[in-house]
């Protein structure tokens, strides 16, 4: 047990110090405290195996490379997880761009039909739809990130317009205080973005 705590402060230490991160840099990054940071580094205690994921995502190694003695290689893994993390991207602009092709479509068959009003109101809809889309994606592919928060904001204040759009170009009525509906709702997922 001791062998595999030294081996894992020594691996730990030397990404940090590749990175050129501070203790506490690193502790801001990835949400621990720099005292944990310290105790891990010097082998005083081990990170939990779910916490040793997090460390492998963040440097760009396999788990492998962190608890095996004398890892030096890990050029491959961080390709690896590039390659990874750029495919994740595109598959979420993929999904984003299939649901504005779905407003397009939307949009284009009631200029051919002569639906009027036209549903120019698709595309409003179609940007609340394709960010919680991609919430859901960035959730699945990254975890709780930045991105998250910024695209369930995207959510909740475009469905927000694009419902007041709706009542007031379709029915005439204008329900645009419907968006002081946002400011808690913003509020709360600030909040909770900061849950650790």
């Amino acid at each position: 047990m001791d062998e595999l705590a030294s081996i894992v402060s020594e691996n730990l230490t030397s990404l940090r110090k590749e990175k050129h991160l501070t203790q506490q840099e690193l502790a801001a990054l990835i949400g621990y405290s720099d005292k944990s940071i310290s105790k891990w580094e010097l082998g005083k205690a081990i990170p939990s195996v779910d916490i040793l994921l997090k460390f492998a995502e963040f440097y760009g190694v396999t788990l492998d490379y962190l608890v095996t003695k004398g890892s030096t290689t890990k050029s491959s893994p961080e390709k690896e997880s590039d390659r990874n993390k750029t495919n994740k991207i595109v598959i979420m602009a993929m999904a984003a761009t299939f649901v504005l092709f779905a407003a397009t479509a939307i949009y284009i068959n009631s200029l051919i039909t002569k639906t009027e009003p036209s549903m120019w109101i698709a595309f409003l809809y179609g940007i609340p739809a394709a960010a919680f889309i991609d919430a859901l994606l960035d959730l699945k592919f990254f975890h709780r990130n930045t991105a998250l928060w910024v695209l369930l904001s995207v959510v909740t204040w475009g469905l927000l317009f694009a419902v007041s759009m709706n009542f007031f170009f379709y029915l005439n009525q204008n329900i645009f205080f419907i968006l002081l509906v946002g400011i808690p709702v913003q509020i709360g997922l600030i909040l909770f973005s900061q849950v650790k």
